[in-house]
């Protein structure tokens, strides 16, 4: 969701959205009162303190820069990459925010200096292919490390915050899941499945179903896939749509039911240039959502009827690289720098001549990269991705989006469609060199499970839309209501969350999954907001202001634990 504090007021329409600007989403806009600078800093800057006009006059005029939630400004670093420079309050009268730099602090160099230097993290997140990040929150920088422990990046924010609070696991560690090249099966099994796959235009058609002007930049579309074993037939949908209420989503499944499918799978990618179909803006589009539902019974009834045997399935995954405290150029995070998933995972079916049904790509990045929003539409970078892979193979590539909250967003120049296009062609070329290094799946495994989990709900703004619209979001005894799945697929697994689950979460998750790759499929069959961990839910904040409270949390972790435990029927 959008970088914008939302207060609510009661008027004819029913439930309005009023969106003021919030000015900074990293950890605090300032220090916390009485702590003094930490010992690391980016040339004696202060993030949080040090204005504007001091940021330029020390650094001289950026190379870049451009809008994203404030303003930011890119300054050359080592190798052809870029500080980042993230302000509070505008290029004028701001102040420096968060800074993103693959320039290394002396002294600092490798994992063994910076704890000579610094002491024992609070935090200590080792990733599948081995890179790692050591958090000092309190003094206000986290550096991100290469394989080696070798320091390739640091992120400076406001300082004398604990990120960890004390007790708490300080340590985390998925080196002992695979990532990257992996050793060829030596007679990989016939996956005994059918798949069929079909994508159609889910863009509007008729002026009025949607509030005021808009234009249509490039289409909306919903790519579809049909996966099948015996009677066992399973859906996965990837639209590029804002969200969809579970309520919404479940009349869908309805149908299908009819047509023989066994379960949906409906992963939105949160595109914010798409129509608002949750209404959180003050207006909900009812027309345009039952064309959405009837388009979507279509491309997947379309997808049924191409059911073909699969061959191959193809399945690999690898790690970008986290230099610069980022995926310098594709996604950072805003909330809390640094913390990014920086793992791209695809899974490809091939048929009987060898060629590609289906892919599927997953990684995690808010679809925000646009300045005009939704009276421009577009399908931002996951439309040219998915174009440019189709383009490549000849069939249908399918987006899943990942744990997005928290802000995992984008790290374009700009926010504009010369840039989304370049962010989505760059994602491609990384697909292609991950399906190259892809192996066939040594297991014929297919199956779902799916739970029911109730989330108290404390916000007051979604009890009063539940009050107003109870059709739509319906919630049982205060508690909002929705589902889980865990699917299998050959060596693949994934796992499905209803709204924008943040990586500190994810991480908990991915450490007990042990399919290759893991997938962890955010607002796939509903949107809860965002799904934060209890010990950071803070007052006054804005992914705060779009959840349903802090429960949903520890409720999605425990349940989502128990999910992955279950032995299978």
């Amino acid at each position: 969701m959008r970088n914008l504090i939302v207060f609510v007021s009661v008027g004819v329409a029913g439930l309005v959205f009023c969106a003021a600007r919030l000015d900074g989403q990293a950890i605090g806009v300032a220090p916390a009162p009485g702590s003094r600078p930490g010992p690391v800093s980016y040339r004696g800057l202060v993030p949080g303190v040090t204005p504007v006009a001091e940021l330029v006059k020390r650094l001289g005029q950026p190379t870049y820069e451009g809008g994203w939630y404030d303003w930011k400004l890119l300054y050359k670093a080592k190798a052809g990459q870029f500080d980042a420079f993230h302000l509070f309050g505008g290029r004028k009268e701001g102040k420096l925010g968060t800074i993103e730099a693959a320039t290394v602090p002396e002294g600092y160099e490798s994992a063994d200096k910076i704890r000579q230097r610094l002491g024992r993290p609070e935090f200590e997140l080792i990733l599948p292919g081995r890179q790692r990040l050591l958090d000092y929150s309190r003094l206000g920088v986290r550096f991100t490390l290469s394989s080696r422990s070798q320091t390739i990046g640091a992120a400076y924010f406001p300082h004398g915050y604990r990120r960890v609070p004390p007790g708490y696991r300080g340590h985390l560690d998925l080196s002992h899941l695979r990532q990257g090249s992996q050793p060829r099966p030596s007679s990989p099994p016939d996956p005994n499945l059918l798949a069929g796959a079909f994508e159609l235009d889910i863009s509007p058609v008729e002026a009025g179903w949607l509030k005021g002007k808009y234009k249509i930049h490039d289409p909306l579309k919903a790519r579809c896939v049909v996966i099948a074993r015996g009677g066992f037939k399973l859906a996965i949908v990837g639209a590029d749509l804002f969200g969809l209420l579970k309520s919404e989503v479940d009349p869908i499944e309805a149908r299908l039911r009819k047509l023989g499918i066994s379960h949906l799978l409906l992963a939105m990618s949160h595109n914010h240039a798409a129509p608002d179909t949750i209404g959180i803006y003050g207006f909900y589009p009812k027309e345009y959502v039952g064309y959405l539902q009837a388009r979507i019974v279509k491309g997947v009834s379309v997808a049924l009827s191409r059911l073909v045997p699969v061959k191959t399935l193809l399945v690999g995954s690898d790690e970008l690289s986290l230099a610069g405290a980022r995926v310098s150029g594709l996604f950072r995070n805003a909330r809390n720098p640094g913390i990014v998933d920086p793992q791209i995972a695809t899974v490809q079916a091939r048929g009987a001549n060898g060629r590609p049904l289906v892919t599927l790509v997953h990684f995690a990045c808010h679809v925000e990269g646009l300045e005009k929003g939704p009276k421009e539409i577009s399908a931002d970078f996951p439309g040219y991705l998915c174009d440019e892979l189709a383009r490549r193979s000849g069939a249908p590539a399918i987006y899943l989006n990942g744990a997005i909250g928290g802000m995992i967003s984008g790290d374009t120049i700009e926010r504009t469609h010369a840039q989304a296009r370049k962010a989505g062609l760059r994602l491609a070329d990384e697909v292609s060199r991950i399906l190259a290094l892809a192996v066939p799946s040594a297991k014929a495994e297919f199956g779902l499970r799916r739970s029911r989990i109730e989330i108290p709900v404390t916000n007051p703004r979604l009890l009063l839309f539940e009050k107003l619209h109870p059709e739509r979001r319906v919630f049982d005894r205060g508690r909002a209501v929705s589902e889980l799945f865990h699917v299998r697929l050959g060596d693949a697994e994934l796992l499905t969350v209803p709204g924008e689950l943040l990586p500190e979460l994810s991480f908990e998750l991915l450490e007990k999954m042990g399919g290759y790759p893991r997938m962890i499929v955010g607002l796939c069959n509903d949107e809860l907001g965002y799904i934060i961990p209890a010990e950071d839910f803070r007052k006054g904040a804005y992914e705060e202001s779009m959840s349903v409270g802090p429960a949903a949390g520890p409720v999605l972790l425990r349940r989502a634990l128990e999910l992955l435990k279950r032995e299978d029927p």
